[in-house]
This record gives C-alpha cells, structure tokens and sequence, in this order.
C-alpha cells in the first residue's frame, strides 16, 4: 500500500509551499532593476563620443553621427562607432557602452585622408 505524505502527517504539520507564479514574481521584482538596465541610444551615442574625443585630444571634433552597430541581447550592452577628427586625419572610434551609459574603448580604425 502506497501512502502520501499528507495522509501520514496532520494538516497542521505540513509545510506549507508558494506557488510557482508567487515565487517566479518575487525573483523577477528583485531582479528587475539590473537586468533591465539599457542606456538609451542617443545618451551611448554622447558616452561613445565624449570618451574617443578624449583619447584623440582635445583638437578633435566629431565629423560624423555616432552610429549603435550592435546590441548585445543577453548582456544589453551597445556597441558604438564614433566619427571623429583630429586635425586633418579622421579616425573611427569603437566602443563598448554599458547599461550604466559608460562607455569602453574597443579600437580605433583610420586615419583617413
């Protein structure tokens, strides 16, 4: 004869359970706030700009649009190509931008005449 556990122990005993809905939702709500973190385009643009202005000097100046390449899905992260001269060279600067909009050079291509 097979018995189940609640016909062994009194009700009073049993420990109790969450649902799976209560449980899923719990999880969810306290991590929502970093895994839903993404800077917007135009503040990784900027973020993208500032730093490859920085590390180019400070003759140089943007020529062109910063452009968002690619999104990485899992970990929203953005990568940004940023068009920037310096002098009479132009350069494109690539970066990595994270949802916190800060921005992480990756390379430098150019110059071009």
């Amino acid at each position: 004869m097979i018995c189940r556990y609640s016909q062994l122990t009194p009700s009073r005993h049993r420990p109790k359970r969450l649902g799976s809905a209560l449980v899923a939702t719990l999880l969810s709500l306290s991590f929502s706030a970093n895994a839903l973190a993404e800077c917007p385009d135009y503040e990784a643009k900027s973020a993208a700009d500032k730093l490859s202005k920085v590390f180019l000097g400070k003759n140089s100046s943007v020529f062109q649009p910063a452009v968002v390449l690619k999104r990485h899905h899992p970990s929203r992260q953005k990568e940004v190509a940023s068009y920037i001269k310096a002098g009479k060279q132009y350069y494109t600067m690539f970066s990595i931008v994270n949802g916190n909009c800060k921005a992480f050079f990756i390379k430098r291509a150019g110059p071009r005449y």
